[in-house]
């Protein structure tokens, strides 16, 4: 037997048993009150007639009764599962698959939010030096592994309200959320120096040692997403024309600086 079948079984006996007591009670009581005698054939009406028409009656409700609750319970768990798959899928369509952080198009879709009069956020690009020589030199595995521990390290020098993505390659995004320039360049310089002091893995004959350089704009209410990267992509140019690991917030053409006008090997 089942344990449904003895859930079944169980209620319905307690019901016909609460039935047949209500049936002498209620009988009993009209035929002492009508003076009426109360011969065995009361005693037999008593006890079969709840028994033969409630314990079916009961075990029917009761069964539905559970047959209901399974389904109901199916329903939960596939509910709970649907669920846990959509969360994953959107995790994965919103995130970047090596390092965890946010994929470029949801990185972008935070920098475009709403923002209130006066209030800015701050975008940073941050780029390796020389990352194309770790992969030549090291091989890829070690390129991959020096863009985890730069994302590591992005993650623990940032606020938790702020945004890290990775906008492609190895170059990486973090959106400051209500933050100006001047405290800004403070993290971006924070971030600088935490990486360049990271103990990096030894390769076959050389350390690994890596530094990036970053820019920086801020992003005023009602700016235009793609003039921000423009102008952080400047200032991460400006960087890396000027020796890299460092910070730039303030692009100057460079006719004005005399550089050249090609793009600097990262």
């Amino acid at each position: 037997m089942t344990p449904r079948t003895k859930r079944i079984l169980g209620k319905s006996l307690v019901v016909t048993v609460i039935a047949v007591v209500a049936t002498f009670g209620l009988s009993f009581t009209a035929r002492v009150a009508l003076q009426m005698p109360i011969d065995w054939l009361s005693w037999v009406e008593c006890t079969l007639i709840p028994i033969f028409i409630g314990m079916p009656v009961a075990s029917y409700i009761f069964n539905q009764s559970e047959t209901i609750q399974d389904t109901c319970d199916k329903l939960e768990k596939s509910h709970t599962a649907l669920k846990e798959a959509h969360d994953r899928l959107t995790f994965v369509t919103s995130h970047d698959q090596m390092t965890g952080l946010l994929s470029r198009g949801e990185f972008i879709a935070r920098m475009d939010r709403r923002r209130d009069e006066g209030e800015y956020d701050t975008l940073l690009l941050i780029d390796p030096d020389h990352f194309s020589s770790i992969n030549d030199e090291h091989g890829h595995s070690k390129g991959d592994e020096t863009l985890l521990r730069v994302a590591k390290a992005l993650v623990y020098t940032t606020r938790p309200g702020d945004s890290i993505g990775r906008l492609g390659g190895e170059e990486f995004g973090v959106l400051l959320r209500d933050l100006r320039k001047d405290r800004a360049i403070t993290i971006a310089e924070n971030i600088r120096r935490h990486i360049e002091g990271l103990p990096w893995i030894k390769g076959q004959q050389d350390g690994v040692k890596v530094t990036v350089s970053i820019g920086g704009a801020e992003i005023p209410r009602d700016a235009d997403t793609q003039d921000v990267l423009r102008a952080a992509w400047r200032c991460l140019f400006e960087a890396k024309q000027r020796g890299r690991n460092r910070v730039s917030f303030d692009y100057q053409s460079s006719r004005s600086q005399g550089l050249v006008s090609e793009t600097p090997s990262r």
